[in-house]
């Protein structure tokens, strides 16, 4: 058992991040509430004193990495000048999250597996509706500076959203096997390219 005896947040802190990790080795819907309890060296009864019920624990899980998405979003495009580069640090800042907390993609790509999918829907779709009005506004604000010549900022949106969900899953099925961030931002570029008119080095 643990050592010495947490604030309530600081458990429930702990309780989330343990859970976030758990995910990266343990399918979602073989995850236990024993199995977080185990791994904290606290009873399962405890972590329902914090989470009435296990839907509730999923939708803190979801609702933390909403929180941490946004921060590292809005942080990111804070610290440059011109739109192409707010849209480079918003995706780059996206792919490092997800390199960072690899339950991510886990949770993403999980739909129908989990018992709170109802839940959390809500989430997942504000995440995502989220990333999309931060990539478009910057499409746009380009579109309107003339730092790219794409007449349909919406479209672009999502070939951006299609570009990153793509490299993540073929990045989780090679069991991680490269540079998410590296690889990512490789293709950000190609694409960032044909919208501005910009040969990138190594392409035909």
């Amino acid at each position: 058992m643990s050592g010495h005896r947490k604030s309530a947040k600081d458990r429930r802190a702990e309780i989330v991040d343990v859970t976030l990790r758990l995910l990266t080795e343990t399918p979602v819907e073989k995850l236990s509430t024993s199995r977080i309890a185990e791994e904290i060296g606290i009873t399962q009864a405890a972590i329902f004193r914090h989470f009435q019920t296990k839907d509730v624990l999923w939708r803190a899980v979801l609702e933390e990495v909403e929180l941490r998405a946004t921060r590292a979003w809005d942080t990111a495009a804070a610290e440059e000048l011109t739109p192409i580069a707010r849209l480079r640090a918003i995706l780059k800042a996206q792919l490092s999250l997800i390199a960072a907390i690899p339950a991510i993609p886990v949770l993403i790509f999980s739909a129908g597996q989990i018992a709170a999918e109802t839940a959390i829907r809500p989430i997942h779709l504000r995440v995502m509706q989220g990333l999309r009005a931060r990539i478009l506004a910057q499409l746009r604000a380009a579109a309107a500076s003339g730092e790219i010549i794409a007449r349909l900022p919406e479209d672009h949106v999502d070939l951006f959203l299609g570009l990153l969900q793509g490299t993540v899953l073929r990045w989780r099925l090679s069991g991680e096997g490269f540079d998410l961030v590296a690889e990512g931002m490789r293709l950000v570029e190609i694409q960032i390219g044909l919208m501005t008119g910009t040969k990138i080095v190594g392409t035909t």
